[in-house]
């Protein structure tokens, strides 16, 4: 049976999907696509016909109680977001996942970045030629703008997303090396 266009027809999609045999996460991800080609395609009511992409997208936290690392989430980001990874969310909180989000917030909030490299706030003008990407998230995960993203690669958003690789890479090394010094749970 062929899914049917338009954000009306998602949730009949992912349910025809699942009867079909197919597993939660392919549903999801073929109806949002379906839903988001349908206006690309001029078919049907689109999915973004009716919306404001700024108002669709999904900058920030994700605060969930799906468990980071299970991405099944679907939501929208603008095209050049990156999606830091729950751990570091939460290693930036030294395990306190809203510590780690109030870090992030104050690392993008125009001051600086990673490494204390200088950012620019995100400017909403540049969004009109940007396209919503359905993509599936966990819990503890935070959406980076793709305009602080190209502003952390000097302009180029490809390198704003190396440095963001390296960012993560980084704090991973040590959370790993903090977390295996540190001593066993007390005896009694």
């Amino acid at each position: 049976m062929p899914l049917l266009p338009g954000k009306k027809n998602i949730g009949h999609n992912i349910e025809e999907m699942e009867k079909s045999g197919h597993p939660k996460n392919q549903a999801m991800a073929a109806a949002l696509n379906t839903a988001r080609k349908s206006l690309a395609d001029g078919g049907g009511p689109g999915f973004y016909e009716k919306q404001d992409i700024r108002q669709m997208t999904h900058t920030g936290p994700i605060n969930a109680t799906v468990p980071g690392r299970t991405d099944r989430l679907p939501i929208h980001v603008l095209s050049g977001s990156y999606v830091l990874p729950a751990d570091i969310v939460s290693g930036l909180g030294e395990g306190n996942t809203l510590a780690g989000q109030k870090i992030i917030q104050n690392m993008f909030s125009g001051k600086s970045g990673p490494y204390g490299s200088q950012i620019a706030r995100a400017r909403g003008g540049r969004t009109h030629d940007r396209h919503a990407v359905p993509v599936l998230v966990a819990g503890g995960e935070y959406v980076i703008h793709p305009d602080i993203v190209r502003e952390l690669g000097g302009g180029d958003i490809d390198q704003g997303h190396k440095v963001l690789d390296e960012f993560v890479k980084m704090h991973r090394k040590k959370l790993v090396k903090k977390l295996s010094g540190l001593p066993g749970p007390a005896k009694d």
